[in-house]
């Protein structure tokens, strides 16, 4: 039998970041499910040599992550959901109170008009005899339900398949179980996830600079260059969305990279009273305009405009005055800004 990574797909795109019950319903993966995808394609990549896929979008969108020809194989679907699928599960709850309580306390009773276990299992497990009989190692990306059945019946249990994580398989035996890849954040990386969560090129180039500035005072600093550059180089990750430090960091921290989720979240929010590398990141993203190097007064002449309210305009003064202190620091440690 060939070696084979079971995959989760990445993070569905849910409307209005409202999760529903998700059997054969169809939807495509979202930033953080595309970034998921392009992970598992650096860290499998360059182990596999075929790469199958169930045919919800959801599932062929991760596979096509690998670069290689997707075959599609109509038993890797997932299991369906019944009445349930494609509901929220505050509708799922008005609906069906007494079975949603119920499956509080036994989570896997069968929900109305889904597919039995066994007819899901069955099927499936037919799908992953053909692919594990010869070949090279392969890639076969498919969903938590069906997933979970495969698992339990080769003695693993009913086991949590994180988004975006694989199950090892070697022999046909599971050795390892919902890992979550995890390549190191270098710039081809950095700039990878950027285009995988949609960032326009006018912010990576930005990010880019950014990063250059941020290595220079890391430097200069005898800070963790790869660490800070790594987060200047991701710190607009999220910035055609709301409220996009916090939602970068949360993206980044899901994907496993807390310490630059954390740099993340605070360079739009530094208070400036301390030299750590959140400052340093903090600072990289003021000294950049657009994609070139610029002073901090022509940094903050150019965003003053944008603040359409007395408050927005004293949030702004507050960030230059953050900038300026972090300046001053950084001076009397010998920096020259």
């Amino acid at each position: 039998m060939r070696k084979t990574y079971l995959i989760r797909h990445g993070m569905p795109d849910f409307p209005g970041g409202v999760r529903v019950c998700l059997g054969r319903s169809e939807l495509p993966l979202g930033p953080v499910g595309r970034m998921q995808a392009f992970l598992l394609a650096c860290e499998l990549g360059g182990r596999v040599g075929e790469v199958y896929s169930s045919p919800l979008s959801r599932a062929v969108q991760t596979a096509g992550a690998f670069s290689l020809p997707v075959t599609v194989i109509d038993g890797l679907a997932e299991q369906y959901a019944g009445e349930w699928d494609g509901l929220t599960f505050t509708e799922i709850r008005t609906r069906y109170p007494e079975l949603y309580a119920r499956r509080a306390a036994e989570r896997y009773l069968p929900l109305p008009g889904s597919e039995p276990d066994g007819e899901a299992l069955s099927r499936f497990t037919r799908a992953m005899d053909g692919i594990l009989s010869c070949g090279a190692p392969a890639a076969v990306v498919a969903h938590a339900s069906v997933i979970r059945l495969y698992l339990d019946s080769l003695g693993a249990g009913m086991v949590k398949i994180p988004y975006g994580s694989y199950v090892e398989l070697d022999g046909g035996r599971p050795v390892r179980i919902g890992v979550l890849p995890h390549p190191e954040p270098d710039d081809s990386l950095c700039l990878g996830l950027l285009r995988a969560a949609g960032t326009p090129e006018r912010v990576i180039s930005h990010c880019a600079a950014a990063a250059d500035r941020a290595s220079e005072l890391a430097g200069a600093l005898g800070m963790d260059v790869k660490a800070v550059r790594a987060a200047a180089y991701l710190h607009d990750i999220a910035r055609t969305q709301p409220h996009h430090a916090e939602t970068g960091a949360e993206w980044l921290s899901g994907l496993g990279y807390v310490g630059t989720a954390e740099l993340v979240r605070l360079h739009h929010g530094h208070d400036g009273k301390t030299l750590d590398s959140a400052a340093v990141v903090y600072l990289a993203d003021k000294l950049v305009l657009e994609d070139r190097p610029c002073t901090l007064a022509e940094r903050f002449a150019a965003s003053e405009s944008r603040c359409a309210s007395p408050q927005a305009l004293k949030k702004h003064g507050e960030r230059r005055a953050a900038a300026e202190n972090i300046v001053r620091l950084m001076e009397g440690k010998g920096v020259r800004i």
